[in-house]
């Protein structure tokens, strides 16, 4: 239960970061105020975390396996937008343009895929 815990605040932190990074570097990605990044950050990595686990599986059993490069963006993508809705009508999240959305996506993912090669699958091939 304790790595359990540790892992989600390892990833929590580091979906903080990339939000934070992502609104420093894009002028059309906003996170206002401030305090609301670690949110914005902890819906998305709920989501994440949570949901991913549940629908990985089922998306790689309906593409066979297919799709398994873009599976991780995809359902990112998803998990964004969704947070973007949850987040619109305080507007903590402000995304202007299908790029930048995009772009904010690949990061997660890149950032998803580093947390799941050190968290996940090291540990697992070393015990």
């Amino acid at each position: 239960m304790t790595w359990l815990l540790l892992k989600l605040g390892i990833r929590l932190l580091g979906f903080m970061a990339v939000f934070f990074v992502a609104a420093r570097k894009n002028p059309k990605i906003k996170i206002e105020p401030r305090w609301a990044i670690p949110l914005v950050a902890g819906l998305f990595g709920v989501m994440n975390v949570g949901m991913y686990w549940l629908l990985e599986p089922v998306l790689d059993l309906a593409t066979f396996g297919a799709a398994w490069f873009a599976m991780p963006l995809l359902i990112n993508l998803g998990f964004l937008v969704a947070t973007l809705r949850i987040t619109e009508k305080k507007k903590w999240l402000v995304i202007d343009g299908v790029r930048a959305t995009l772009w904010l996506a690949f990061l997660l993912t890149l950032a998803h895929g580093v947390f799941w090669f050190g968290l996940d699958w090291i540990p697992a091939k070393a015990g």
